[in-house]
């Protein structure tokens, strides 16, 4: 059976990993929604579960990252679920508008962070293949005409960075309506003052004029064109992982003590290919448990949102880190998780001599949920 699973931009898994004063057989029920929750595919089993689960996505937008939320019965308190909230995004994309000097150091470093580059100008020597080698596009058009060539949405970073004001505005009125995950553009307290006061003419909700990152970037003192461009990333980041750009504790104080809810990844190719090859598993039959790492704490080399595949006949895709100790332990697991057909959460400590071989400076715990892939068959029916 040759199955096409098609996890398109803007649905979200959501799935049952712990339960309290519950059916333990809710344990791994999960439901595959869209952005606007038109359509709900799968089922939590519990109607108050569900509403709230629900009501999560709608009323926390992520923008993409991997999140787990305790949910409480309202009419029992003592019943309790802990759910993995996982919007599947596709690849993250930053669109650079301008092809100038802060735009090259800028490609460069999205793609260094994981980010799909596209860089838009109307100047044909400022979109050149040499000029921008390696991005992933580059598109010489008017600004006037970009949405007919680009595709926005929560996967999103736009920053706004053409040769002119007016170039810039006519970029920004267009991107400002859709709910991109970062805005920025570049100009001076002075230029962004006149913007604003010129997009509230123009009836743009003042919360939306808010939510544009202008003047762009942290302030460290920048000059250069790629100081310009790091402070740019690290606004990107901020925003991102929800960090308070106050100076970082000692890395001691660090491993001991930070337990981030944001303290997650960006999906990298490798979890995307094993979560696909899990759904195919499971309406293909196949013996096979998916682990998602879904909290960390200290120095670990992936984060929350991290998977890995384990076939019965041994073979993986993906990897949640953990040294070769820590993945061999989740390899055992899943296979018992494959022949009891029930789902478990497995917690692998990092020792100091494991975090070494990973390249940490110190140890941390893993927490990570295995399911059997069968779980993916009744929410993706029909896909």
């Amino acid at each position: 059976m040759n199955v096409e699973i098609n996890l398109q931009q803007g649905k979200t898994i959501i799935t049952v990993i712990e339960q309290e004063n519950l059916d333990k057989k809710l344990l791994g029920a999960k439901i595959l929604l869209t952005d606007d929750s038109t359509d709900i595919r799968g089922s939590l089993q519990l109607p108050w579960l569900e509403e709230q689960a629900v009501r999560l996505v709608q009323e926390n937008q992520t923008g993409g990252m991997f999140m787990v939320a305790n949910i409480i019965n309202p009419d029992a308190p003592e019943q309790k679920a802990t759910v993995m909230i996982d919007p599947y995004l596709e690849t993250p994309e930053l669109t650079i508008f301008g092809g100038g000097h802060i735009a090259q150091p800028l490609a460069n470093i999205g793609h260094l962070l994981g980010y799909r580059v596209t860089v838009v100008d109307d100047r044909p020597d400022f979109t050149s293949p040499e000029r921008f080698e390696g991005v992933y596009k580059s598109i010489c058009c008017s600004f006037d005409e970009i949405e007919n060539y680009l595709k926005l949405g929560p996967a999103s970073s736009v920053v706004i960075a053409t040769r002119g004001h007016i170039n810039d505005m006519d970029c920004l009125r267009k991107v400002i309506k859709y709910p991109v995950a970062y805005l920025g553009m570049i100009g001076s307290r002075r230029k962004v003052k006149a913007i604003k006061e010129q997009l509230l003419e123009d009836g743009i909700e003042m919360k939306k004029i808010e939510k544009v990152h202008m003047p762009i970037g942290l302030d460290i003192g920048a000059q250069t064109p790629a100081e310009i461009a790091v402070c740019i990333a690290a606004e990107m980041v901020k925003e991102r992982r929800g960090g308070s750009t106050a100076p970082l504790v000692t890395v001691e104080e660090c491993c001991a003590n930070k337990e981030d809810v944001n303290n997650c990844e960006i999906p990298v190719a490798a979890d995307k290919d094993a979560l696909q090859e899990a759904i195919k598993a499971a309406f293909e039959n196949t013996p096979a448990a998916l682990a998602t790492i879904f909290k960390t704490k200290g120095s670990t080399p992936r984060k929350a949102g991290a998977r890995m595949l384990v076939y019965r006949d041994g073979r993986t895709v993906g990897t949640i880190g953990g040294g070769c100790c820590g993945e061999s332990e989740v390899r055992v697991q899943a296979i018992s998780v494959i022949d009891e057909e029930m789902p478990r959460i497995h917690r692998i400590s990092m020792t100091a001599d494991v975090a070494a071989a990973e390249g940490m400076s110190c140890g941390g715990t893993l927490e990570v949920f295995i399911e059997p892939v069968t779980m993916f068959a009744e929410a993706f029916k029909g896909e």
